[in-house]
């Protein structure tokens, strides 16, 4: 687990929020490619080309090789492509109908992709849906179809001082009622702050949302057509997020560049924060390997009234409509998604694998940190997967720092998003 991954995720959705701004999506655009034939058992044939993106593109040719061995009569052809720069050349290749076979994907970016037209649907029977976790499989379907194949997944838990919980005489919250007194009590042992939260910056939403989960709340309506922002539990999720400052637990001026909390945590001035898999390497770079080991604990979010859900993110793979290799494509998709080989990849790479069954042998099976991770992405979920949802992302971080910064209430805060996500639709033609 790298840096790297945190990069990419914020690439990726930053990169689709200019694509969108430069093309003028507008409400009315339809859905995405139709279903193709089945995709048979037999060995893949010819030029396959693919495109991966950051570190998996420069590490990609090395299991290819291995894919090739099996299937002799094919050859894999892999174009590294900077995660800066991806999600423009998709929508070129896509609007030029000069595209390779398959490419990787950020998972937030898949449904604006998919809404061109310009993916294929996942084929009938090409994988079992159920194999991966349950957010990332979500995060792949767009209008009804399915589009693209989970490869690899993030998520957020609880990382928190272990030397200032020990001292106070206390473990791990599980739930909302415990969550505040863990906090209060490492704040004791001389931490100014106990938890380090969003407040408004890009992407705050992706930790703000979590909270309403755990409350119950759901976003859109059962049929995915309308936002459901204006809900009891939507309230209660903001109001526990509002309690956190209100209690003087976390500061209103939460961190706004990446690095920035991490020599606070190893300081002692901040107690806990929320983050990825990627967060290990950040703070072995600001504490050391000893201070990671000694004085880092990770656990999963706690519980509000129905889960401990946090976000999901990660990669998946897409084939494009205009693939001169299709089959080849989806047998090369339908090979990264064994679970053996999805073991190798994560030993390879360090991303944690989206086929659960890969977690079942190994460092991924042993390891304890790894463990919470896993059990933290049974609940992860993604952003509703509509065309607009960078827009009323946009919204909400907005909504969001006026609720920290203590100058909107919760309810108000979530009437106006209810509001303007109701103006700026779903996207979807229904």
């Amino acid at each position: 687990m790298s840096t790297s991954h945190l990069s990419k995720a914020l690439i990726g959705g930053l990169a689709a929020t200019l694509v969108l701004a430069g093309c003028g999506r507008s409400d009315t655009q339809g859905g995405g490619g139709a279903t193709g034939a089945p995709i048979s058992n037999s060995p893949a044939k010819d030029e396959i080309n693919v495109w991966a993106m950051g570190t998996e593109g420069e590490r990609l040719p090395e299991l290819a090789a291995r894919f090739q061995k099996v299937n002799p009569d094919a050859k894999v052809k892999v174009t590294a492509v900077p995660w800066q720069d991806y999600a423009k050349k998709v929508e070129t290749a896509i609007a030029s109908q000069d595209t390779p076979d398959a490419t990787l994907v950020g998972s937030a970016d898949l449904t604006n992709f998919a809404s061109t037209g310009g993916l294929e649907q996942v084929p009938a029977g090409l994988v079992d849906t159920s194999a991966f976790y349950r957010g990332a499989a979500q995060s792949t379907t767009y209008d009804g179809g399915t589009y693209g194949v989970p490869w690899y997944v993030d998520t957020r838990v609880l990382f928190y001082r272990k030397d200032l919980a020990q001292a106070a005489g206390v473990s791990a919250p599980e739930t909302w009622k415990e969550y505040g007194p863990f906090l209060k009590a490492l704040q004791k042992e001389g931490a100014k702050w106990g938890l380090a939260l969003p407040t408004g910056v890009a992407a705050s939403w992706q930790g703000v949302l979590p909270f309403m989960w755990q409350a119950g709340a759901h976003l859109m309506n059962e049929n995915g057509t309308e936002f459901t922002f204006d809900t009891p539990e939507a309230l209660k999720g903001l109001e526990y997020y509002q309690s956190f400052f209100t209690s003087k637990t976390s500061t209103r001026n939460g961190a706004v560049s990446l690095g920035e909390i991490e020599p606070q945590f190893v300081a002692g001035s901040t107690a806990a924060l929320v983050s990825g898999p990627w967060e290990t390497a950040l703070l072995k770079g600001a504490g050391g390997a000893d201070f990671v080991k000694d004085k880092v604990g990770v656990a999963t979010l706690p519980k509000g009234a129905t889960s401990n859900a946090s976000f999901i993110g990660g990669g998946h793979w897409a084939v494009f409509k205009n693939a001169k290799n299709r089959d080849g494509a989806w047998k090369f998709i339908r090979w990264l998604s064994q679970p053996d080989i999805q073991q190798d990849w994560y030993e390879q790479s360090g991303d944690l694998p989206a086929v659960q069954a890969a977690w079942d042998e190994g460092k991924l099976k042993s390891d304890p940190t790894l463990a919470v991770f896993r059990s933290q992405l049974q609940t992860a979920l993604p952003g509703p997967t509509v065309t607009t949802w960078k827009q009323i992302a946009a919204v909400l971080d907005a909504e969001i720092e006026k609720v920290a910064k203590g100058v909107s209430s919760p309810k108000a805060a979530l009437e106006r998003i209810q509001v303007k996500a109701s103006a700026i639709g779903t996207g979807q033609s229904r």
